[in-house]
């Protein structure tokens, strides 16, 4: 199994790797050794075939460089197909690294420039983050794998989870990567040995992935994993692991559709192609993702799914929770259903403005916001009629008492029962 990082798109600067200057390719020579590379490595032999005939005019590169002649073929090989794997990049840089290594390339050694890469990044693991209610989430932003910096991040994600009552892990931007690093994060949720894809190679034999041991489990406990339709690739090979194998739910936008596996080469001094070579088929559905993604279980915006995942995995705590956690699990539960809805309140938000004892109530924009003395001011969440909670202690609840067709009085409710009452000031 390879143990690259690989995009999904070359059209994707990698991180942490300037792009030199360098005198530009031979035109004809770049067109002639991208059609040879699309025909000897192209997963599918039909469609290569078409892809060398879209390129097969050599006047229409004529006097093209650079970025200039790496978007003219990029867009031929794209009126054939819709593969997010295959393309061409003006990358001197990436292609001195490769130099004339393709990768994935299981014998040969990692540069130094990629792994320095891998470690800065800690392994694709952007952030961890304990959220209201002890649901743990992490932003996995890629699959890297093949250095001991990528492993131990995946090792030191799945402890932090570890402590959670729920599990959310964090796809939108992850574009891809090793199907070692899929295979091991799916060992956390599924027992050792459990069949995972079946990758088909053109030119090269199949491989097979199964789930490793893993150190502990994670199973039993709510895991959302969300998604975006920039999810991609090794991405859509987790997302896949989760829905098909029943370990978690997808909540988000249906992901890429970029199902492929693919080599990256280099192409003269200055270019570098990503080809696709293989087919990655889930051994659980029979079935891969190209061109069609992955549909989450739950379908919302991306910009919605982390608060639509929040109160999915609070309604589950409640079910599971002590009489003592459960009235918090169940408000937050409403406050992130709430946020994710873009519930309105009751009336317009002008009629809640105003001074509250000392409490000050703004509008700014498309929200209320409270204040009070020289603390932060907070955004005000409507939960329901009259009734809203702050962001930054959504336990609490603020209802407004109308009278007369005006509000007369604030009441804010801490998740203790206690209460705090306030006459809106006269005038208002």
């Amino acid at each position: 199994m390879h143990r690259w990082i690989v995009t999904l798109s070359l059209s994707l600067a990698m991180p942490g790797i300037a792009v030199a200057q360098a005198p530009a390719d031979d035109p004809a020579t770049i067109v002639a050794a991208t059609r040879a590379a699309i025909a000897e490595r192209y997963v599918l032999p039909d469609t290569a075939a078409k892809l060398s005939a879209a390129l097969a005019a050599p006047e229409k590169y004529r006097g093209l460089s650079g970025d200039a002649l790496a978007e003219r073929i990029n867009a031929d090989l794209h009126t054939v197909t819709t593969d997010k794997h295959l393309g061409i990049r003006y990358d001197p840089k990436m292609a001195a690294m490769l130099g004339n290594q393709p990768l994935p390339d299981d014998d040969a050694a990692m540069p130094p420039v990629m792994a320095r890469m891998i470690a800065r990044q800690n392994g694709g693991v952007r952030a961890m983050e304990v959220l209201p209610g002890n649901v743990r989430m992490i932003a996995y932003d890629g699959f890297a794998w093949g250095t001991p910096e990528a492993e131990a991040a995946i090792i030191g994600a799945m402890q932090f989870l570890r402590g959670g009552d729920a599990y959310i892990i964090d796809l939108r931007r992850n574009g891809g990567g090793s199907p070692g690093a899929v295979a091991a994060l799916a060992s956390y949720f599924v027992a050792e040995g459990t069949p995972l894809m079946r990758f088909e190679m053109r030119g090269r034999p199949g491989e097979a992935t199964t789930a490793p041991r893993a150190p502990f489990s994670l199973a039993g406990k709510p895991l959302y994993v969300l998604t975006s339709g920039g999810t991609a690739s090794a991405a859509e090979e987790f997302a896949t692991h989760v829905s098909a194998l029943g370990f978690g739910t997808l909540v988000g936008e249906r992901t890429a559709g970029a199902g492929f596996r693919n080599d990256l080469l280099p192409i003269g001094k200055s270019y570098v192609l990503s080809v696709s070579s293989g087919r990655a088929i889930s051994v659980k559905t029979g079935r891969d993702w190209e061109g069609v993604g992955v549909t989450p279980a739950i379908a919302v915006s991306s910009d919605r799914a982390l608060p639509t995942a929040q109160a999915a995995a609070m309604a589950r705590i409640a079910t599971m929770a002590t009489a003592d956690d459960k009235r918090e699990a169940e408000r937050l539960a409403v406050f992130y259903r709430a946020l994710a809805t873009g519930m309105k309140s009751g009336r317009a938000l002008g009629d809640y403005a105003g001074v509250y004892g000392d409490r000050k109530l703004i509008v700014a924009g498309d929200h209320l916001m409270s204040s009070r003395g020289s603390r932060p001011a907070s955004v005000l969440v409507p939960v329901g009629g009259n009734v809203m909670a702050p962001e930054g202690d959504p336990l609490s609840r603020f209802r407004f008492v109308e009278q007369g067709g005006r509000i007369v009085a604030l009441e804010v409710e801490r998740v203790d029962g206690s209460v705090e009452r306030a006459a809106r000031n006269a005038g208002q």
